[in-house]
C-alpha cells in the first residue's frame, strides 16, 4: 500500500506494524521480561532487580490494587456500621451513608447547615450556634411579615431609618437627603439645603429650546446658534463682479457672486502674472515668448527640432549631447527590419524579443535574474528543461521536468536534441517535501522524503 514509510535511524522512534522477538524483551531494555500475562491482571514490578514484570489478577467485583509491605495485592474496600456503607459491583464501587448515621464526636459545619427533607415533620434538634438564613417562619416567636402600612403626615426630617455599623443606630431624613445631594455631579450640583446650581460653561446647544432664537437675526438649527444677517450690506460694481440678482447682498437670502463676461482684461492683470515664457500684464495682453526649439506664430506654437538636434537624417537613433542637445547617430541605424548595433549595447529597461529563434554566440552567459522562465512560448504546457552539451552538436544531457509525472528528472545516457519537444527521463529526482504538502498527490511520489517536526524521516513508497 502506497504510504510514507518511516526510516529508523539513531534517535528516532520506531513505527512497525509487527515485531517478532526470539526471546522476551528484558525489563532493562523496556520490556516486561515475560512471554505471557495472566488474564484480567494488572502489571506490577518486582521488589528489586530487573526480573520479569509480575501480574495481579482482578477477578472479583470491586477489587483494587492495594499496596503493602510485602507488595501490592488485590483486595476490596469495607464499610463501618452506621457510618459508611460500601457496595462492590462489576467495575464499580459505591460509597454511601446509611439511613441512620452515628457521629461519635462534635459536628462542625464551616458552610451552610440546612434540612432539605420534604417530610413536613422533619426537624433538627439539639444546640446549634451560628446564624440562620431565610424568612424565619419556622422559628417560634419570630414574625416573617413585613409592614405594609406607609408612613404619612410626618416631616421628612423627623423620619428615622435604622442602620447598623456593628451597633444599632439611626439616621434622619435630612441626613439621608444631605448624603444623596452630595452624590449629584456633572453640570449641576445640589447644596445640603437643596439649592441647585448649574456650573459655568456647561449649557450647550443641545440644552436650548428653539424659542431661544428670534429666527430673524439669530437662528438655532442643529443645536447651533447662527447669525442670519450681516451688519452692513455688500455691493458689487456689476461691471467686473456681478450677483445673480441685484447688486446688494445683506444676508437675507442666498446669492451667487461671479466674474462678468469680459470683466477681466489686460488692465486688471498685474505684470507679475506673466512668469517665465510669458510677457504682458499691466495693460498689455499676455503672450508666449519664442525660444530655442520653439516657434510662435499668431495662432500656433511649434517645436523646431533643427534648433537642438545635429545630423538629422532618416532612420537614425537620437542620443543626448548634453542637457539641451541631441545627435542623430550614424552608427545606430534602423531600417524597419533589422536593428544593427555596432559596438557594445547596454539596455537598462526590459528587452522583449519576438521570434521563433534567439541565438546568443558568446563565451560566457551571465544572467542576474533570480528566476528564469522556460517553455513560456509553447502553445500548451508540456515537458521542458535545459541541456548541457555532452554529445554531438545540438544535443546533450538534460535536466528536465516531466509534465505527465509532475516530477523533475534527468536524461543522460540518451542524448536529448536541442529542438526536442518531449523527453523520457531515465531517473527521477527525490524531493524533501514540507509537512504541509505531505498529502498532496503532486508530492506523494516514489522516493520523495519528508522530515516531521520531531526529526523523524519518512520515504514515500508506492
Amino acid at each position: 500500500m502506497a504510504s510514507w514509510k518511516k526510516v529508523i535511524v539513531s534517535g528516532s522512534a520506531a513505527e512497525l506494524s509487527t515485531l517478532t522477538l526470539d526471546t522476551a524483551l528484558p525489563v532493562a531494555q523496556g520490556g516486561i521480561g515475560a512471554t505471557s500475562l495472566t488474564d484480567k491482571a494488572v502489571l506490577i514490578s518486582q521488589d528489586s532487580g530487573t526480573d520479569a514484570v509480575g501480574a495481579v489478577a482482578l477477578t472479583s467485583n470491586g477489587q483494587l490494587i492495594i499496596g503493602g509491605a510485602d507488595g501490592p495485592a488485590a483486595a476490596t474496600l469495607t464499610g463501618t456500621s452506621n457510618e459508611i456503607s460500601v457496595t462492590n459491583g462489576a467495575n464499580s464501587i459505591t460509597l454511601a451513608l446509611p439511613d441512620d448515621v452515628t457521629i461519635g464526636q462534635d459536628l462542625i459545619v464551616t458552610r451552610n447547615f440546612r434540612n432539605s427533607s420534604a417530610v413536613g415533620s422533619s426537624h433538627i434538634t439539639g444546640s446549634i450556634t451560628g446564624s440562620f438564613t431565610g424568612d424565619g417562619s419556622g422559628l417560634s416567636g419570630v414574625s416573617g411579615d413585613f409592614p405594609t402600612t406607609p408612613e404619612t403626615g410626618t416631616s421628612h426630617d423627623a423620619l428615622k431609618f435604622n442602620v447598623s455599623d456593628g451597633a444599632a443606630k439611626f439616621i434622619s431624613g435630612s441626613n439621608l437627603a444631605e448624603y444623596l445631594f452630595s452624590k449629584v455631579s456633572g453640570d449641576a450640583s445640589v447644596a445640603a439645603g437643596g439649592a441647585l446650581t448649574i456650573a459655568a460653561n456647561s449649557v450647550e446647544g443641545t440644552m436650548l429650546n428653539t424659542n431661544s432664537a428670534d429666527t430673524s437675526t439669530i437662528e438655532l438649527s442643529s443645536d447651533t446658534l447662527s447669525v442670519l444677517k450681516v451688519p452692513n450690506a455688500l455691493t458689487v460694481d456689476n461691471a467686473t463682479i456681478q450677483l445673480n440678482s441685484g447688486t446688494t447682498f445683506d444676508g437675507s437670502g442666498a446669492k451667487t457672486i461671479a466674474i462678468k463676461d469680459g470683466g477681466v482684461d489686460e488692465d486688471a492683470l498685474a505684470t507679475s502674472v506673466a512668469g517665465d515664457g510669458l510677457t504682458g500684464g499691466g495693460g498689455s495682453a499676455l503672450a508666449v515668448g519664442a525660444g530655442t526649439g520653439i516657434d510662435v506664430s499668431s495662432n500656433a506654437i511649434a517645436v523646431d527640432v533643427s534648433d537642438f538636434m545635429a545630423n538629422g537624417s532618416n532612420n537614425r537613433i537620437v542620443t543626448a549631447t548634453g542637457t539641451d542637445g541631441q545627435n542623430a547617430e550614424a552608427n545606430l541605424t534602423f531600417d524597419g527590419t533589422t536593428l544593427s548595433v555596432v559596438g557594445a549595447a547596454t539596455i537598462t529597461g526590459n528587452l522583449t524579443v519576438n521570434g521563433s529563434t534567439t541565438s546568443i554566440s558568446s563565451s560566457n552567459l551571465l544572467i542576474a535574474d533570480r528566476f528564469a522562465l522556460f517553455n513560456s512560448g509553447s502553445g500548451a504546457t508540456g515537458d521542458g528543461g535545459f541541456l548541457i552539451g555532452s554529445g554531438s552538436a545540438g544535443s546533450g544531457s538534460a535536466f528536465i521536468f516531466d509534465d505527465s509525472k509532475d516530477r523533475f528528472g534527468v536524461q543522460i545516457d540518451t542524448q536529448l536534441a536541442q529542438d526536442a519537444t518531449t523527453s523520457t527521463p531515465e531517473a527521477y529526482s527525490s524531493l524533501l517535501v514540507l509537512n504541509a504538502h505531505t498529502g498532496s498527490s503532486t508530492y506523494t511520489q516514489n522516493g520523495n522524503m519528508r522530515i516531521d517536526d520531531s526529526g523523524d524521516i519518512f520515504i514515500y513508497v508506492e
